[in-house]
């Protein structure tokens, strides 16, 4: 079987290495690779992650999309309500919440399940066998991992016992320190042994929930159990001589790449930029039906003109996209499952309500949009992480292969993002402005999402992003 994978998790390609000679499909390729970013991506993410998922089945030629992102505790019933908020370097200035009461439920592993018994080919132990051994043996930092770190180590990540003996090693030598994951190791031995849905109500469960209500957080088992994946909620928008399949609400993420692309398309206009991340916070960012709100914004343009990204491709026409996250890390480490907790509850720019708001039981806000596109070559699917540069990432590089018809150009040309506050960031040659407020970054900087491509024309390809990491890889 000839598969194909790109990604910005660094380890992900040694991943689907350690498998190849069992003939594995993109399913088995994505599953190792989720697993294996859980446990090296330190920092960028976590097990306790969500996400969305876009894929393509090649027996039915039909694309669909999960949507196994955060929900919140149904009530806010744990001994800690205070705002423990901290600030981070990261990306100029960013202000965030730490602590076991910033933790949501999680849908990673409800996705992982998903794929496995409707898609996989290999069984669970060969699947996990190599984050396994990995976790247990140690590992050196990934560039994205030591990049975010010199930014939020101290502040988040050294605070919490636990997590502070894991990490001391590093924190004195980013480059050459080995982290070792024992706990981790053993409860994803476990995983491979009673399947991904212990998470949710076995073993792992219990031990996750127990560090939740002692550290003063709100997840419950009833939570934990009632939590579901969304399925088909999707948008078809044709854009050119393109046909972006993606995520519909509740995610606003698929409708700010089409609001984004729109703009772009007309040129790199700064204020029409700046209204679209204004009213992206306006309109959008709320708790409540926004299902129906997105889908019916969509439904109006057709009528009209802590994540990490990771795509899979096959011969058989199978292709996988996943975005997840697990926000910017909680700190809290959990002793007897070696996980580290994700903060959603404390990400403020994605809490409109505010911290502990009425969320209403619902989904969080997400930017996240894994996309398939169909053309007349075939299949490919994108994505990116990055929090709110998704939608600038993805729409730029959309446009840029709408012209020039070659992907790997395409991810390469300069970046910029526009924020609500009109200043501007960008890599040298994104923009030529001498009016607005320009930050000019690195060539290639993190900052800027990095956009997998992975897909089937007359043959597999798939590329990565310079920006993080560059991971792409086929058999």
């Amino acid at each position: 079987m000839k598969v194909s994978l790109s990604s910005t998790a660094e380890y992900s390609s040694k991943a689907a290495e350690a498998i190849v000679d069992l003939y594995p499909n993109a399913a088995d390729i994505m599953i190792t690779s989720i697993i294996t970013s859980m446990v090296t991506d330190l920092g960028v993410i976590a097990p306790t992650s969500s996400g969305l998922l876009s894929f393509y089945d090649g027996k039915t030629n039909k694309a669909h999309t999960i949507d196994g992102y955060f929900v919140s505790p149904k009530n806010f019933k744990g001994n800690d309500h205070e705002e423990h908020r901290i600030i981070l370097t990261y990306g100029g200035y960013v202000e965030t919440c730490k602590g076991a009461n910033t933790f949501a439920i999680p849908g990673i592993f409800k996705i992982l399940d998903f794929i496995y018994k409707n898609y996989a080919s290999l069984p669970l132990d060969k699947l996990l066998e190599f984050p396994i051994n990995i976790a247990k043996k140690g590992f050196r930092l990934t560039q994205p991992t030591k990049d975010y770190f010199k930014h939020s180590l101290e502040p988040l990540f050294m605070w919490h016992y636990f997590s502070k003996n894991i990490l001391e090693n590093v924190s004195h030598d980013l480059n050459n320190g080995i982290v070792k994951l024992v706990k981790l190791s053993d409860s994803l031995e476990h995983l491979a042994n009673e399947g991904f849905n212990d998470f949710y109500f076995g073993d792992i469960s219990n031990e996750i929930l127990k560090t939740v209500k002692d550290e003063g957080g709100h997840a419950t088992s009833d939570d934990f159990s009632n939590y579901k994946l969304i399925e088909d909620s999707k948008f078809n928008f044709n854009y050119r001589n393109l046909k972006l399949i993606g995520h519909s609400g509740p995610s606003i993420g698929g409708l700010m790449v089409l609001k984004y692309l729109e703009e772009l398309s007309k040129g790199k206009n700064i204020q029409p930029l700046k209204e679209v991340y204004e009213s992206r916070k306006g309109n959008y960012e709320f708790f409540g039906d926004r299902k129906t709100f997105i889908n019916q914004e969509i439904l109006n343009m057709s009528k009209s003109s802590s994540t990490i990204q990771i795509n899979t491709s096959d011969e058989l026409n199978n292709h996988f996209s996943i975005t997840f996250s697990s926000g910017y890390g909680s700190g809290i480490l959990c002793p007897n499952t070696g996980m580290y907790f994700n903060n959603s509850l404390g990400e403020i720019e994605l809490n409109p309500q505010g911290f502990l708001g009425d969320t209403k039981e619902d989904r969080l806000i997400s930017n996240m949009s894994p996309m398939i596109i169909e053309s007349e070559n075939g299949i490919s699917t994108i994505g990116s992480p990055g929090a709110d540069r998704i939608s600038t990432a993805l729409a730029q590089v959309l446009l840029n292969y709408s012209i020039s018809k070659d992907w790997r150009k395409a991810i390469d040309e300069p970046r910029f993002h526009v924020n609500g506050d009109g200043t501007v960031r960008g890599e040298p040659g994104s923009l030529d402005v001498s009016d607005v407020d320009f930050d000019i970054t690195d060539i290639y900087d993190m900052y800027f999402g990095g956009v997998c491509v992975s897909g089937m024309y007359n043959n597999l390809f798939s590329y990565g992003d310079k920006r993080r990491g560059d991971t792409s890889w086929k058999n």
